[in-house]
């Protein structure tokens, strides 16, 4: 009976690591260059945009804040909300989802502060949560919410209303119910009641279930409805 070898393998780490290394510098050196020539190609004026539109970015955190630039301006002259430190800190403490949450009501109340516009300290919050949901990689937190408003309920008080886009899809069934969480939360921070829909409304929704469900995975039937729509906080468009 022929004995079996051992066989020794001996991984050199160090040698490995300094390839592995090199090789990340070689990469930011390229993108350097690559970003550099497609600058000097948009500054000459032939395209759409005299300046590269996507942003190199090295994480989550950094990811979101560049995405959402534009929505986390207090104003457009003025500079976006930096927020990539405070996501990070959250992101080594908590997973994902609650950081997403936090983030999402720390900016809206950071951006009611100086703007003291409810309606888009909202809506930046949102986005902010949702792209932190999606990894920032998605199209969901920019054209997946259409609009965000503040409608009245018939006892005068202020709810929130959040319109979705076909684009919301992208972002999958869990960070979709979650966005609605989100919007939740932040309209609660910010001293907004719940929706409370009326009898006309709540008959409408088990109507337009009844005509728009073909295809779903599951069809409640309109006691299930009614208690869904009650229950629900947030207005969904």
């Amino acid at each position: 009976m022929a004995s079996e070898r051992a066989v020794n393998v001996v991984v050199d780490e160090e040698r490995l690591t300094a390839e592995m290394n090199a090789y990340h510098e070689w990469l930011e050196t390229r993108t350097e260059e690559v970003y550099k020539v497609a600058g000097e190609a948009r500054a000459k004026g032939f395209d759409f945009s005299d300046s590269v539109e996507i942003p190199r970015a090295a994480d989550l955190a950094s990811r979101t804040e560049k995405l959402l630039e534009d929505y986390l301006k207090p104003a457009p002259d003025q500079e976006p909300l930096a927020i990539q430190d405070d996501l990070r800190k959250l992101l080594a403490r908590v997973d994902r989802e609650t950081a997403s949450i936090q983030i999402a009501v720390d900016v809206a109340k950071k951006m009611h502060a100086l703007t003291a516009d409810v309606k888009k300290s909202i809506d930046t919050g949102l986005r902010v949560g949702l792209a932190v949901l999606t990894e920032a990689v998605l199209v969901a937190p920019l054209e997946g919410i259409g609009d965000v408003k503040i409608l009245n309920n018939e006892d005068g008080t202020e709810f929130l209303s959040i319109e979705f886009c076909g684009p919301i899809r992208a972002a999958g069934g869990t960070a979709q119910a979650l966005g609605v969480l989100i919007g939740d939360m932040v309209r609660r921070e910010l001293g907004l009641n719940r929706y409370i829909p009326s009898t006309p409304e709540v008959e409408r929704v088990k109507e337009e279930f009844g005509l728009y469900r073909a295809g779903l995975q599951y069809k409640p039937p309109p006691e299930e409805i009614e208690i869904i729509v009650r229950a629900c906080p947030v207005m969904i468009n």
